[in-house]
C-alpha cells in the first residue's frame, strides 16, 4: 500500500518510526547527492531492517529549482509514485496543500526538534515536513 502524498524524505523514516509499521514498498524523491545519497539510503536500510518495509529512491537532479518544478508538476497531476518527497525548507507553504498533515503522526518525536523548525513546515495549523538535519548552532 502506497501513501498518497508524502513530505520531507529523510523526516518521513523519523515519522515512520513512530508509527506502527506493516510491510510496505515506499518511494522517496531526493535530491542528494554524493554523501546525501549514502546517508539516506543507510537510514533506509535501517528502516527497512527494523519495520521489513521497503524503501526505492528515485534520485532528482541536484538543482533545486529543477526538483521543485518537478515536484509541482507530479503533485498536480495526483502522481501516487513517488511517497515521500525530500524538500527544502521553503518549500513548505508552496506545496502544503498537496500533503499530509504529520501532526498526529510525529507525536512521539516532535520534541526532538527545534520549535522553530517546526513552526516553519507548519502551514495554517497542517504540519506537513519535518527536516532529515537542521543546519542550525
Amino acid at each position: 500500500m502506497k501513501l498518497r502524498h508524502a513530505f520531507l524524505a529523510a523526516t518521513a523514516l523519523t515519522a515512520f518510526w513512530a508509527v506502527p509499521a506493516f510491510a510496505v514498498d515506499l518511494t522517496i524523491a531526493s535530491g542528494d547527492t554524493g554523501n546525501g545519497l549514502k546517508v539516506l539510503r543507510d537510514q533506509a536500510d535501517a528502516f527497512e531492517k527494523a519495520t521489513g518495509n521497503k524503501v526505492t529512491i528515485t534520485p532528482m537532479p541536484s538543482s533545486t529549482t529543477d526538483q521543485f518544478g518537478q515536484y509541482k508538476l507530479w503533485l498536480a497531476a495526483g502522481n501516487s509514485d513517488i511517497d515521500v518527497y525530500q524538500t527544502d525548507v521553503i518549500w513548505a507553504p508552496q506545496l502544503a496543500e498537496q500533503f499530509v498533515d504529520l501532526t498526529d503522526a510525529t507525536k512521539d518525536v516532535i520534541g526532538n526538534y527545534l520549535p522553530s523548525v517546526v513552526q516553519s513546515q507548519t502551514v495554517n495549523g497542517k504540519l506537513v515536513a519535518l527536516p532529515f538535519f537542521t543546519d542550525a548552532p
